[in-house]
């Protein structure tokens, strides 16, 4: 266990996390999950030993530092962070002119400001690991193109400048970080929809360019490349979005 990387995921019972967990899980690395929501106890990886899940409000920074705490007494480092916790929220999606400063206020915690907590808390943890270490911010194409939701894409646009913003000082001392931005990701119930529908639901969705919208796999799979195959990426956003902004 000593030698295992050590893979640190927010937004942890999301679609997308959840086959990026199973990726690290398959690939023999030790994995935190966390989330707002407490985990199912009938989750898939509950019986996993190198599998852990801690509720945690990510845009408060006390729970943050509860959890670091927590990581310290049991592993004192870690290896990778997967920054993915978030969502739209609510009146973001009828334009500036009538979202709530409450929802801009929410969306831009949930959004921007929850990575940058984690970072900057987390950070100590990144730096006790001798491993490749990489700190990545799940965005979205919502932040490179006008698709309404003006704060959601704003927070996400600032993931990218927290990328860029970081590179520099944490590349100096051996930690690579990057933003990928995913298009449309289809839940499960989605694709049993689409199916009935004859492809009316996500043919609502900004039209792909390929064969397929890219699923959560796609995007486990795009960020264990990040994390351990393309090893000179640095400071940059990768979109996944099988050609939607094409």
């Amino acid at each position: 266990m000593d030698n295992k990387e050590i893979v640190f995921i927010t937004g942890g019972a999301g679609n997308i996390a959840r086959a990026t967990i199973q990726k690290y899980l398959d690939n023999n690395c030790i994995v935190i999950a966390t989330d707002i929501h407490e985990e199912n106890s009938n989750s898939e990886f509950a019986k996993n030993s190198d599998y852990s899940y801690y509720k945690c409000d990510v845009t408060n920074v006390d729970d943050i530092e509860n959890l670091k705490k927590q990581i310290e007494q049991k592993y004192n480092r870690l290896t990778h962070i997967i920054s993915m916790a978030g969502k739209a929220v609510g009146t973001d999606h009828d334009g500036i002119e009538n979202v709530t400063i409450e929802d801009i206020n929410k969306t831009i915690e949930i959004n921007l400001l929850s990575h940058i907590y984690i970072t900057r808390i987390l950070l100590p943890l990144l730096k006790n690991d001798t491993h490749d270490k990489t700190i990545t911010y799940v965005s979205s194409i919502n932040a490179l193109r006008a698709w309404d939701m003006p704060i959601y894409s704003a927070a996400k646009s600032g993931l990218y400048g927290l990328t860029k913003g970081s590179l520099q000082k944490l590349g100096a001392i051996g930690i690579r970080i990057n933003t990928i931005s995913p298009g449309t990701i289809p839940f499960p119930w989605e694709i049993e929809e689409n199916k009935k529908t004859n492809g009316e639901l996500l043919g609502r969705r900004p039209k792909i360019k390929y064969k397929d919208f890219a699923y959560n796999t796609d995007i486990a799979d795009s960020l264990y490349a990040i994390t351990h195959v393309m090893k000179k990426i640095v400071g940059q956003d990768i979109v996944i979005d099988a050609g939607q902004m094409a």
